[in-house]
Formats: structure tokens, C-alpha cells, sequence
């Protein structure tokens, strides 16, 4: 009746659930809730310096083709609007996205774009001006700038220019987005 039990029955239910353990046919997925969670609880910090060098680097081809177009004697406004495009696309790509925040920050490094590229224009022409004829070299150049900014003609150019830009630059905040049709009507439950 009282019969000690015999060492050799636990150790074979040992086994197999040692055994069961290691040999799982089909492993334990997380539940829909578990990864929506997941994907909640992570939010993605956006850097502020990295949005700020990406809006540098956005704004660069706004900056480079506003000084190509005034070499060809065009105003360069239309470029004011690829700036703020490419400081808000440099930020967002460089920081991970945008917020309040990144949207003043891009536009404020995009305001001032216009003013790098008149500066850039201006020693762009006096380089072309007068390197050939009295050896000016591109140092010079952009020492030279403030000089010519003394001439009335210079100046309101440079004015115009930037009214323009700025005038364009102001309707790339506008944004193009239709607007949706939503549906009232709720989806058939299956």
C-alpha cells in the first residue's frame, strides 16, 4: 500500500517536458494587441540639430538655382518656394519627421536662404565681372559684396528680387491638399 515511489517516473516526466519544451511545432506569436501597443508606446524622437542640418541641405537647390537663374538675368522668386519645400523635406528626412516645432525651425533657416543666395549672386557677378580684367578671385569676390551693396542700382535689385522670393516663399505655406470625401456610412460587419 505504501509503496515508495520509484525514482525513474519523475525523471521521465522531466524528460518530457524538457523534451516538449525544446521541440515546439509552433512557437508563440504576440498578440494584435501586444504589437499595436508596441507600436503606440514607441514614438520617435525627432532631433532638432539633424532637422536643422537637413533643412540646411534642403534648402541648398533653392539656393544654387536662384543664383543660376539671376546669372541668366531672371528674378529668381519661384526659387523662394523650393527652398521652403526642400528646408521642410531636408528636416523631415534628417530628423525622422516634423512637428510644430521643425516647421518654424525649417521655415526660419528657409527665410533666410534667400538672403545667402542674393549675397552668392552678387559676388557670383562681381567674379564674372572682373576676373579676367583685374584678376578678382572668388576670396575677393565675396569680400567685395559689401561695397557693392553701397550702389542704389545694387540694392534695388537685390530688393526686388527679395520681395519676390519672399512673396513666393510665403505661398509655399499654403498647401494643396483637396478635400476628402468621408463616408458616413459604416462597413458591413462580416
Amino acid at each position: 500500500m505504501n509503496e515508495p515511489a520509484s525514482p525513474v517516473v519523475p525523471v521521465v516526466e522531466a524528460d518530457a517536458q524538457a523534451a516538449a519544451m525544446q521541440y515546439d511545432p509552433a512557437p508563440a506569436q504576440p498578440s494584435s494587441e501586444a504589437i499595436l501597443s508596441n507600436l503606440t508606446a514607441e514614438k520617435r524622437d525627432i532631433s532638432i540639430v539633424s532637422g536643422l542640418i537637413g533643412a540646411l541641405l534642403g534648402s541648398i537647390p533653392g539656393v544654387i538655382l536662384w543664383v543660376i537663374i539671376g546669372q541668366l538675368g531672371y528674378i529668381a522668386g519661384i526659387c523662394g518656394f523650393l527652398m521652403v519645400r526642400g528646408a521642410i523635406f531636408g528636416y523631415m528626412k534628417l530628423a525622422g519627421g516634423i512637428n510644430k516645432l521643425g516647421k518654424f525651425l525649417a521655415a526660419a533657416i528657409a527665410f533666410l536662404m534667400p538672403l545667402v543666395a542674393e549675397y552668392l549672386g552678387i559676388a557670383v557677378s562681381i567674379y564674372r565681372a572682373f576676373h579676367e580684367s583685374e584678376g578678382v578671385t572668388i576670396a575677393q569676390s565675396f569680400a567685395y559684396v559689401p561695397y557693392f551693396l553701397n550702389e542704389p542700382e545694387v540694392v534695388s535689385g537685390l530688393v526686388t528680387n527679395l520681395l519676390i522670393g519672399y512673396l513666393l516663399f510665403a505661398a509655399s505655406f499654403i498647401n494643396f491638399k483637396p478635400k476628402q470625401k468621408t463616408i458616413n456610412q459604416p462597413f458591413p460587419k462580416l
